[in-house]
């Protein structure tokens, strides 16, 4: 018998059955509390609605990255598909006037073409996510790099200036920022996708027994394509998200993100091994790391503390997803 199933299961109680939407909540309520503490003016109605919209667009690339966990894999190309989709998107519009809709359009079917690549060579070619994944971060930020020769883009790229035409985004409705309102629309239809329709527990089903799946006749390969190509749309939608708050986008933009939202999946609850969890809790798991990196903000420390707290973060969601294995 293994160390966490010896738990007594009081404690094991405690954090919630594995792939419990409690477990994140519990740890976004912790840290908030903290933050609180440390620094009364991160609960106010302002700071709240900026930690939500600073986190839209790691949130949107963690509930990609959810649904290819969820299968037992890992997507670490998502965020070289951020900064190429948004690269696209700008290069499309602002350099070569083409309307944003189009644009817009474009730059979604590029990523989720990029997540259909990945897919196609993982379930039908046989190569391990991590290794595809890796030559996808690499060989996409290349192609990142090529729009407008490496340099950012943005309305004044161009004279005279040029709009980007998506900057709606960036809006605000009734006060709360239009980015807000489509990351919850990502999280509704991604958690409603994997609880209330038979694609969903096929998903779950191939991180659970992938074995399972196939002896009763559910094409696992085209399950893992459709995760990848899910994976790719997000993100690029992440990037084209960045670009209009940013009014810019970089070539390196989104650069450790694919880690972070590695970590706020782990976090929120979804193993490595998939087969169990939610996309809300990872959406939840996503906001414990904006708000650490809030409070380095308000306290006024160096940059360089987020990576040891980020550092401390995957711990943590290590430690969490350890002991989601206790039964």
């Amino acid at each position: 018998m293994s160390e966490v199933q010896t738990l007594p299961r009081t404690r094991r109680n405690l954090l919630g059955r594995p792939g419990n939407v409690w477990r994140p909540a519990g740890f976004l309520i912790a840290i908030s509390l903290i933050a609180t503490l440390l620094s009364p003016s991160f609960l106010t109605f302002r700071n709240l609605l900026a930690v939500a919209t600073s986190s839209s667009f790691l949130v949107v690339l963690a509930v990609g990255e959810a649904f290819v966990i969820l299968v037992g894999m890992i997507d670490l190309g998502i965020e070289s598909v951020l900064s190429a989709g948004g690269m696209f998107v700008a290069w499309l519009t602002v350099l070569h006037a083409v309307s944003w809709p189009l644009a817009v359009l474009a730059g979604l079917v590029a990523g989720g073409l990029s997540g259909l690549g990945v897919g196609l060579l993982v379930s039908r070619g046989g190569i391990p996510s991590f290794i595809v994944t890796l030559g996808t971060y690499w060989g996409i930020r290349g192609i990142a790099l090529l729009f407008n020769q490496g340099n950012y883009i943005s309305p004044d790229t161009v004279s005279p200036a040029r709009p980007f035409g998506f900057s709606w985004m960036a809006a605000n409705i009734h006060g709360v920022s239009v980015l807000i309102l489509i990351t919850l629309v990502i999280v509704v239809l991604g958690q409603a996708l994997i609880s209330f329709t038979p694609l969903g527990s096929w998903i779950r089903g191939v991180g659970s027994n992938e074995s399972a799946v196939r002896a009763v006749g559910l094409p696992s390969g085209r399950i893992k394509i459709f995760v990848f190509v899910v994976s790719g749309t997000l993100a690029a939608l992440a990037g084209i998200m960045l670009a209009a708050w940013q009014q810019s986008i970089y070539p390196l933009s989104g650069e450790g993100d694919s880690l972070s939202a590695i970590a706020g999946v782990i976090l929120g609850g979804i193993p490595f091994t998939g087969g169990r969890g939610s996309i809300v809790g990872a959406a939840l798991g996503v906001l414990v790391i904006g708000v650490i990196n809030d409070v380095i903000v308000l306290l006024g420390l160096a940059s360089l503390y987020q990576y040891i707290f980020v550092a401390c973060i995957l711990i943590l969601a290590g430690l969490q997803a350890r002991l989601a294995y206790a039964k």
